[in-house]
């Protein structure tokens, strides 16, 4: 019997998230509050705006798998992408377009894929080797138009849709 762990998809997930954690935390990346006071950044996983999160705050989830060619007539070998959104939710208005610059800069050139597997001695860190370089394409990059009586979340917030290609 085989368990099924992580498959590609939260495998891609869990290599962005923790890319821009890493990030984040070697240039220990802040932004000042509505008091002029830093705050750190943070980076979530989910598809689900959690209450509990801190603002300012990067949100990572998988969207969807849009694409999957043939990468020769004939073979069964695939080039697939992996369409992945990148939520940015700011305290103060225009730090949104500051830091969706950042991480534009930062996944430019690609991101490490990692295959993660449940690590039995330290669960809360998993073991990971990787699996190949993921290529970013930039599908969209904007502003979420702000509603009437939005809440903290929604007032400062940007989307970055992302493609990541890998050959398999």
């Amino acid at each position: 019997m085989s368990i099924l762990t992580w498959a590609i998809s939260a495998n891609i997930e869990n290599s962005i998230i923790e890319f821009l954690r890493d990030k984040v935390h070697n240039q220990a990346l802040q932004l000042l509050d509505c008091n002029g006071v830093a705050q750190n950044v943070n980076v979530y996983a989910g598809r689900e705006l959690n209450n509990n999160w801190n603002l300012p705050l990067i949100q990572i989830y998988l969207d969807s798998k849009p694409d999957v060619q043939r990468l020769a007539i004939g073979s069964n070998k695939r080039f697939k992408s992996w369409q992945v959104i990148i939520d940015i939710r700011t305290l103060l208005s225009g730090q949104e377009s500051n830091v969706a610059d950042w991480i534009e800069d930062e996944i430019n050139d690609g991101i490490t894929i990692y295959d993660y597997t449940p690590n039995s001695i330290n669960p809360e860190i998993p073991a990971k080797v990787i699996i190949g370089h993921g290529r970013v394409d930039f599908v969209s990059s904007l502003p979420v138009p702000e509603f009437d009586n939005a809440d903290k979340f929604d007032q400062n917030r940007y989307r970055i849709t992302i493609k990541i290609w890998m050959n398999s």
